[in-house]
């Protein structure tokens, strides 16, 4: 009897400290320009959840309980993401995609206006000011110290340095590639630091500095990036940077 009631102490305790968890975002997949959105995380299971919403969405954006909910003016595809992690450090993703359609507003009746000549060629893009990309660079640094993980701050660094000449020019594509390779090292990470919580101390940090830089094309995204290494990197130094 008393072997039993050991046995079945023994079961129960393995079963507490094995936490489930799983990311799933519930959601229509096509949507109308201009009409109201809502996307729910009810189904997820973990202690923390963290929605990645496209930057042009996110003043547009409100939350009320497991639900997000916008509308979108403009035709075309949107990602949205949801990262899940729980007190074991695990983290789990999943990713819907809202494919928007709709006629436009009629463009309005041109007004004849003096003729300007034209630049032979269009001015470059601004890239974001000096003092965004010190205050990513600094998120990414403070960060990195706190969590006192090199295996993984070294994975990130050379992930990134190598994903930067292949981002293709279509902004929400390259978001999404370096997303994903930010999953693939913190999947990839040593079994010692799976307790360290990259997801708080990191990554939300850093997703909200960039967003404050408000990068409008893939080269003043990629700024932002080189931003964001150079704070992976020792004293700021990065080879191939």
């Amino acid at each position: 009897m008393k072997q039993l009631l050991a046995l079945c102490l023994l079961l129960t305790c393995s079963t507490a400290l094995t936490q489930e968890i799983k990311a799933s975002i519930k959601g229509p997949s096509t949507a109308l320009a201009g009409t109201l959105v809502f996307l729910s995380h009810e189904e997820a299971v973990g202690d923390n959840k963290v929605w990645i919403i496209p930057e042009e969405l996110k003043s547009a954006s409100a939350s009320c309980g497991n639900n997000i909910f916008f509308s979108i003016p403009t035709p075309g595809k949107y990602q949205f993401g949801l990262i899940v992690a729980n007190k074991q450090a695990d983290i789990a993703y999943s990713w819907h995609t809202i494919d928007v359609t709709g006629m436009l507003a009629p463009a309005p009746v041109p007004v004849p206006t003096p003729i300007q000549p034209s630049p032979a060629f269009p001015p470059p893009s601004p890239i974001p000011s000096l003092e965004s990309l010190e205050s990513i660079r600094l998120t990414s640094r403070v960060a990195v110290d706190n969590l006192q993980d090199a295996s993984t701050t070294s994975l990130l660094a050379s992930s990134l340095i190598n994903l930067l000449p292949k981002l293709p020019s279509d902004l929400p594509d390259a978001k999404g590639q370096v997303t994903s390779t930010i999953e693939r090292c913190f999947a990839m990470r040593e079994p010692t630091s799976r307790t360290k919580d990259w997801l708080n101390v990191w990554r939300v940090p850093i997703d909200k500095e960039i967003g404050k830089a408000k990068p409008a094309t893939t080269d003043q995204y990629i700024e932002c990036l080189k931003a964001v290494i150079r704070g992976l990197c020792v004293n700021g130094k990065c080879p191939n940077l």
